[in-house]
């Protein structure tokens, strides 16, 4: 997942062209189905009017750059006049108020995540006492531009992201406790020779299994890799200490992208393909 604040200011890097197309300025919200309908992008060149990405034309949303397959990918209102009322609705989501249903005042919201689609998964909520909570999407009623509407406490549970002790909203399910098997080893020690050996045990607990690693950013990057793998380099790309990572004209293979992944020179690989 991506945090609204890790995408704004990334620039637009068109991947067949070469070029840097602008940067992140703001994210579109699609109010009605709480996801993000497209970014908007700061090129500079303000009088012309706004200038949008939308969301599911991007082919990559990594930690230094947002990459497109081709300036084209890039439109205007005019072109998408559904766009139009959303940015008139202008909501922004950071800043809210969170109102429930029922009228009572919960906090205002710091920060929000998206996933690989673009559908916002959770919302950052600071409470009055300071105390900070992750609020799930699908607590959400309405997204509006002053004030967050979400489902009255007794529908709703909420992830606290503080060591507070208290319960948020309504009490979780208590798991039962899990008791770790115990692994029994043989270990054979010399005996005396009048007397018989006995065998001694030694308890080892059973190692934890790791929880799941979220791979979402992940597969942003792996769409990326694919669409560069079998390119052309249309010029030499060096480390910073004058290292060859690819010649002109050599295809790009996994270990060209992985030395410049090493090297911090993925972005400008992938600006400099043919």
């Amino acid at each position: 997942m991506k945090k609204s604040v890790e995408i704004i200011g990334l620039p637009i890097i068109s991947i067949t062209e070469g070029k840097e197309l602008g940067n992140v300025k703001e994210l579109l919200i699609n109010y009605s189905n709480g996801t993000i309908a497209a970014l908007v992008i700061d090129d500079g060149k303000w009088y012309l009017g706004a200038k949008l990405l939308p969301f599911a034309t991007i082919s990559g949303l990594g930690e230094s750059a947002v990459t497109i397959n081709n300036s084209s990918d890039i439109t205007t209102i005019t072109n998408q006049p559904e766009f139009e009322k959303l940015l008139e609705a202008d909501i922004k989501i950071i800043g809210t108020k969170v109102l429930t249903k029922g009228g009572k005042i919960q906090g205002k919201i710091n920060e929000f995540s998206i996933d690989i689609s673009g559908k916002i998964t959770t919302c950052e909520m600071e409470k009055a006492d300071g105390e900070v909570i992750e609020l799930p999407s699908q607590n959400i009623v309405t997204f509006g531009k002053a004030v967050l509407i979400v489902a009255d406490s007794d529908e709703v549970s909420t992830i606290s992201t503080t060591n507070s002790p208290e319960v948020i909203e309504s009490a979780p399910i208590q798991p039962e406790p899990v008791v770790e098997p115990i692994i029994t080893v043989e270990v054979d020690t010399p005996a005396p020779q009048t007397e018989t050996a006995a065998p001694i045990t030694a308890e080892i607990p059973a190692a934890k299994e790791q929880p799941p690693v979220d791979d979402s950013a992940k597969k942003f990057d792996d769409k990326h890799r694919k669409f560069l793998l079998g390119k052309k380099a249309a010029r030499r790309i060096e480390t910073d200490n004058g290292m060859l990572i690819v010649e002109q004209g050599d295809e790009i293979t996994e270990e060209v992208l992985q030395k410049a992944k090493l090297a911090g020179k993925f972005v400008e690989l992938s600006m400099n393909i043919q």
